[in-house]
């Protein structure tokens, strides 16, 4: 599926979900609610984040032609510094190549920047991985930090439809989150159930296409239905009928409920 179907599929599935939880509480308080539906679109998104071109990863990186533009920079500026530092070392330079030679520094960090820039993605997964690691080593937090953590750390290395696409990265993901969800306040489970919802929605989505997913333990064995292409007719009518059905079940519980703030 892209983008339009996976959070179409995952706002249905956070509905549906809302719609036969147990607790009337959250069906009958808008935040709570609203923040179900909410993380579960986030979550129909978030494991395309192993994908360097996807909308998740799109949001910390630049565009392509600018990644582009700065590789391009960063090997200019490298070839420029290193040419004024042999310059430095040359004793017959002419004043101003040797004024110049004494910038080599500079033009070398302005390549590793460039070149740090167009890598954007990769950083930011892995800064982030690194502090909920020291979260958790520092502040004893609960193990799906680590688990979190490390899955960030990993993710400029994976293949798309790789580790995070797989039952047993969401199982383990879904058990960690609902655990250290149900011991904090309301709103927080409810993102929480949310993700979890959109998570598995994804996996689902990915099942009907041509590509499918795989299991971790398994390799070999792969599910995939081929009942559409990415983008094509079908999907979008999936995705219709998810945005229905999503409509539909919103008015029936603002109908059985009186929402409250």
């Amino acid at each position: 599926m892209n983008k339009k179907g996976h959070v179409a599929l995952a706002v249905a599935t956070g509905t549906v979900g809302l719609y036969f939880m147990a607790d009337p509480a959250l069906q009958s308080s808008i935040f709570p609610a609203t923040a179900i539906v909410f993380a579960s679109s986030v979550g129909g998104l978030a494991p395309d984040l192993d994908h360097k071109t996807s909308t998740a990863s799109k949001h910390i990186q630049f565009p392509a032609k600018y990644r582009h533009l700065l590789r391009s920079m960063s090997v200019f500026f490298g070839v420029v510094g290193l040419v004024f530092m042999l310059l430095s070392y040359v004793g017959n330079a002419s004043s101003t190549l040797g004024e110049w030679s004494r910038s080599a520094p500079l033009w070398l960090g302005a390549a590793v920047l460039s070149w740090l820039l167009a890598r954007l993605r990769s950083l930011v997964l892995i800064g982030i991985g690194a502090l909920l690691l020291s979260g958790y080593a520092i502040y004893d937090l609960h193990w799906i930090t680590a688990f979190a953590g490390f899955a960030f750390l990993v993710l400029p290395l994976v293949s798309h439809r790789g580790v995070i696409h797989t039952p047993e990265f969401a199982a383990v993901l879904s058990v960690g989150l609902l655990s250290f969800s149900t011991q904090q306040p309301e709103l927080i489970y409810a993102l929480a159930f949310g993700f979890v919802l959109g998570w598995w929605a994804h996996l689902a989505g990915d099942v009907f296409g041509s590509e499918g997913i795989h299991s971790l333990l398994l390799p070999k064995l792969k599910i995939a239905l081929h009942w559409f292409h990415n983008g094509g007719s079908a999907e979008r009518w999936i995705a219709r009928v998810c945005w229905g059905c999503s409509l539909l079940i919103w008015a029936m519980l603002m109908f059985q409920n009186h929402f409250v703030f």
